[in-house]
């Protein structure tokens, strides 16, 4: 593939290579002047360090560990045994938890090995397509910033399936353009991946051809359809817990979503996330880049690469729409149109080899100190809810009802207990009361009357819940009611304040 220098020549490079017959894969992939072999051990490096730091999971992914282990251990594809609840976001991702689970492997170590193959994956589909139709320049820009972002490092050692999902994504847009058999399978899995990837494959289908449309509507109907017939729905209900929990405030409350893209501060602060305040430094480069690659794209609207975009960018969109609540693992896609967009244009906006390295001078400059926001929230995450889960599994009765709000790691650690969690991810009818607005707590207690519950301090001293809309009691006579058939058994450290976990026994019914 020739290389090229200017903007001009560039395009013009990119057009015929579409057109020319590629080598062989193998061979370029081999090339150490090509975006794949140098980046890959960056990759490596980058997990491998990360990986040494964070020795635990994020506190989503338990949950979805559980629903693994059950299924492994023949109770079904449940969090509590007999409860049908769908309370986790990726049915194949769980199914494949569950593989490694039933292999005897640590759901941890078994997760992050399989997600950093997936980052490998969405180096080199991605790489590859950027070299095939923008230019080797944009393939090495998304190699680079995708091996050597901190964010991206970390959001593999979560154990979350959202690496998985953009590496699918690749997957099928480079099977897509391949023209290979496999791409319709491949997107029928990107399309149930996650809710948002039916948004996905939907997009991307337009570049697919026919045979691969209906192999993937295929697949779709075949996993949704068992989906409602075990779960009674195909849309995941954590999906309904959080939108019920947290709200869907709409596109104007979605700045967290887009004001890292703008080399502009639109709040008092730089991103009003920590995610996005790291970005921010590279938005004056980034944002006419990120320009650029779009009105390249649109010349380019029939290679896949445009469908890549396009895909990934939906979803982007649909966050923005509905004003989604902010994890920092959702950014995962966002991010990946961003990079891919930034990948197109930057080559056609600038030349010389100063930029370049001054950018890969941040990114490793990054590392100095941005790691240390995941590292520090995984060892916060372990610390906080780790000895409450032993706790609880060492003194509480198997099968004995729990009401709490953090549920991953204390439901792992306690696996023959019950629970009921206050967001209602896996309690719907947690999720129908709190719609209905203040004193779902009491509420709750009245109706499920729980055993034991395990609250935040600022529940007993306050009467608030750490997440969601919705007051826990309508007075603070209901507060004193309810919570008066309750006893104090133990309690966390005395350094956390709001934030420290107080578990109390049920000792008499509540007050009518």
């Amino acid at each position: 593939m020739a290389r090229t220098r200017t903007p001009a020549t560039r395009t013009t490079s990119a057009t015929s290579s579409a057109t020319s017959a590629p080598a062989a894969p193998s061979r370029a992939w081999l090339d150490l002047r090509g975006p794949f072999v140098l980046p890959l051990l960056a990759l490596l490096v980058t997990r491998m360090w990360m990986s040494s730091r964070m020795p635990y999971a994020s506190e989503d992914a338990y949950i979805t560990f559980r629903y693994a282990w059950n299924l492994a251990h023949g109770a079904g594809a449940v969090f509590n045994p007999g409860e049908h609840v769908y309370g986790f976001t990726s049915a194949p991702w769980m199914t494949w938890l569950a593989l490694g689970l039933g292999l005897g492997q640590d759901p941890a170590l078994w997760s992050r090995v399989s997600l950093v193959l997936a980052d490998v994956v969405t180096l080199f589909a991605a790489s590859s397509l950027l070299e095939r139709h923008a230019s080797r320049t944009g393939a090495w820009c998304f190699a680079v910033m995708f091996a050597l972002w901190p964010y991206c490092a970390a959001l593999s050692m979560t154990g979350l399936e959202m690496s998985a999902f953009i590496a699918l994504l690749a997957l099928s847009a480079w099977l897509i353009d391949r023209k290979h058999s496999a791409a319709g399978v491949a997107l029928g899995l990107l399309a149930v991946f996650r809710p948002e990837g039916l948004l996905a494959a939907g997009a991307l289908a337009w570049w697919a051809s026919r045979r691969d449309r209906w192999v993937a509507l295929g697949l779709v109907v075949a996993v949704l359809g068992a989906l409602t017939l075990y779960y009674g729905s195909p849309i995941p209900h954590s999906v309904r817990a959080k939108a019920v929990t947290y709200g869907a405030p709409g596109p104007l409350h979605s700045l967290a979503w887009w004001d890292w893209t703008l080399p502009m501060s639109l709040s008092n602060r730089l991103g009003v996330t920590s995610e996005g305040a790291n970005m921010v430094m590279y938005s004056l480069i980034a944002s006419p880049a990120a320009l650029a690659g779009a009105f390249f794209l649109w010349k380019e609207r029939r290679r896949a690469l445009a469908g890549t975009v396009l895909a990934a960018g939906a979803v982007w969109l649909s966050y923005i729409a509905v004003g989604a609540s902010y994890f920092f693992w959702y950014l995962a896609t966002p991010l990946f149109a961003w990079m891919l967009l930034v990948a197109c244009g930057l080559p056609r906006i600038a030349t010389g080899r100063w930029l370049y390295a001054a950018g890969t001078l941040a990114l490793l400059g990054a590392w100095i100190y941005q790691p240390y926001l995941y590292i520090n929230r995984s060892l916060s995450e372990q610390g906080l809810f780790s000895g409450a889960g032993d706790f609880i599994a060492g003194n509480v009765a198997p099968g004995a009802t729990v009401m709490l709000e953090p549920l991953g790691i204390i439901g792992w650690h306690a696996r023959e207990q019950r629970f009921i969690d206050e967001v209602g991810l896996v309690a719907p009818a947690v999720t129908t009361r709190r719609a209905a607005g203040a004193g779902w707590y009491a509420d709750v207690l009245r109706d499920q009357r729980p055993d034991w519950l395990l609250v935040r301090a600022s529940l007993l001293s306050r009467g608030t819940a750490l997440a969601g809309t919705g007051a826990p009691f309508r007075s603070e006579a209901e507060r004193t009611s309810a919570m008066a058939a309750y006893q104090v058994i133990a309690k966390g450290d005395s350094v956390s304040g709001d934030q420290n976990l107080i578990i109390l026994k049920r000792i008499a019914q509540p007050s009518p």
